[in-house]
């Protein structure tokens, strides 16, 4: 399928009133249209991507012509079963797809760490993207971070969906002010970071300058 066609009418693969309506989803054409562009650019060699949620950002992933992996987690049978229908409907490859219908939370600590079904025990997972848009509660979106950082490396992309939701946007206000991470581009409700560095997890918190800072500030 032509990327440019499937922009211009995406497909309305959710519902969040059991049927009675349909939508796309929270990204807008331009925000996949430059997902696209920058994960093209960034990495030419064939690229390994993560993402928590599912919908048109999966299809867009899907139509990435260096894909080699693409693991969507989402407990929703459903819409998985809606994303596969509209691919083989408009003959988009979901070979390198693997979806897993489970919470974040307990599917993303097995693939980290190669205890579940995603890897081998003697296997670490790592990811070239990733993209976090799953749950936004408390504390799944700290959880996905924490999982997903381990899963980065050196050169590897964050991408952070829903900023104008308040626990997205600490995960953001932490980043800002913490060594290893870079803000490459701003999409709206939509951030790129860049990870700088290959360290699994962040230091204690009296190397966090975020918590640092909101400490003295509640202190004082």
């Amino acid at each position: 399928m032509d990327f440019d066609a499937y922009l211009e009418d995406l497909p309305l693969l959710h519902t969040w009133d059991l049927g009675k309506t349909w939508n796309t989803g929270g990204f807008q054409p331009s925000q996949l249209r430059r997902i696209h562009e920058f994960v093209t650019e960034r990495f030419p060699r064939p690229v390994r991507i993560l993402e928590t949620g599912a919908g048109n950002s999966t299809i867009t992933f899907l139509q990435l012509k260096q894909l080699e992996q693409l693991v969507s987690i989402a407990p929703a049978a459903d819409l998985r079963d809606r994303i596969v229908g509209y691919c083989d409907e408009h003959v988009i490859d979901t070979a390198a797809m693997d979806f897993r219908l489970e919470r974040s939370e307990i599917e993303l600590p097995a693939i980290a760490f190669g205890t579940g079904t995603a890897a081998p025990p003697e296997t670490k997972a790592t990811f070239d993207v990733v993209l976090i848009d799953g749950g936004h509660g408390w504390p799944t979106v700290f959880v996905d971070f924490c999982y997903a950082n381990v899963m980065m490396r050196t050169g590897s992309l964050l991408l952070l969906d829903d900023l104008q939701i308040y626990s997205v946007a600490e995960v953001s206000r932490l980043l800002e002010m913490q060594p290893g991470f870079t803000l490459r581009e701003e999409l709206g409700k939509l951030q790129i970071w860049e990870k700088d560095d290959n360290q699994l997890f962040l230091p204690e918190h009296s190397r966090e300058p975020y918590i640092i800072e909101q400490t003295r500030a509640a202190a004082s």
